[in-house]
Parts: structure tokens; sequence; C-alpha cells
């Protein structure tokens, strides 16, 4: 197959950008997560760990974020000048076996808080796959946003004059 100078551009910039967040993402502890259902929005505080560019998190399973997801699975996460859009599924308890590979990540990045939260009756994973990724950046002496659609692997500049 052959790929035309502007798609291979298009396919370096998004890798570029994509480890520009991953970067970002290893960096980081906590992250805002934003749910809604039901003309109900609410965001808190999470701490989170991530599997390349997808999100995890522990939560006890009755709380209103894991409610909201339930009935509506569409999230935003955003810390500092990046935000996140993106589907989350409740995977289930953190001591189930099918969890195991992203309970290690979640271990690796907190063992404390894997002590102290994952034998809790009721606690769960919950994994985020982002579907676009939104960072505040500069191109040419001009701030702009770099937007990365997630599933077309493609990246995206719109000045802030726009």
């Amino acid at each position: 197959m052959r790929v035309r100078g502007r798609e291979l551009g298009e396919k370096l910039d998004y890798e570029r950008a994509r480890e520009r967040v991953l970067e970002f993402l290893e960096g980081k502890h906590a992250i805002t997560l934003a749910t809604s259902l039901a003309d109900r929005v609410t965001a808190r505080t999470v701490s989170f760990a991530n599997d390349g560019l997808t999100i995890l998190f522990m939560s006890w399973g009755h709380h209103t974020k894991c409610v909201q997801i339930r009935g509506n699975p569409r999230v935003a996460l955003c810390r500092d000048n990046v935000q996140i859009e993106g589907v989350a599924e409740i995977l289930g308890g953190v001591l189930d076996e099918r969890n195991r590979r992203y309970v290690d990540i979640l271990r690796n990045k907190y063992p404390e808080n894997y002590a102290l939260f994952a034998h809790e009756p009721g606690m769960v994973i919950v994994r985020i796959i982002p579907t676009s990724i939104t960072l505040f950046d500069k191109s040419d002496g001009q701030f702009c946003l770099k937007c990365l659609d997630v599933e077309s692997e493609r990246v995206h500049l719109r000045l802030m004059t726009e």
C-alpha cells in the first residue's frame, strides 16, 4: 500500500502527539473525571494509571461515578491543558482474575492505594478508552488546540482565534 506524503505526515504528527500524551499521563497521579446521567453532571478527582492511552482507576461500584457510568458510559477527563473524552466500562471486582493485568498496572503505580482499597467489598476497576484528546499548544507562534482523533489516528490543529 502506498502512503502519500500528506498522509504520512499526518500519521507522524499523530504519533508525536500520542507520545506527548503518554509522557503527560505517566507523570500524573490524579485527573478530574466528569460523568453524567439524567441531566446531572458530576466531577471528581481520581487517582489513575494508564495502559497506553487507556485510563484505569478503582472505585466502589455504588459511588455516583459508577452509577452514572452504568447509565451513560460517555465520560470526560481533564488535567492541566489536556482534555480526554472517552467511553468508560466497569470491568468488575479488583480481585477478579480476569482483571489481573489491569490490577498489576494499578498496583505498580499505587502500591499503598492498592493495599488500602483492593480488598474492600464492592471495589471495582473502571477502564476508559479514549475517543478524542485535546491539548492546548502553540504552533508556528500561534496558540492552538491539537485535537487527536484516537479512533482514526489523526490529529488536526484548531487555532484559538477560530
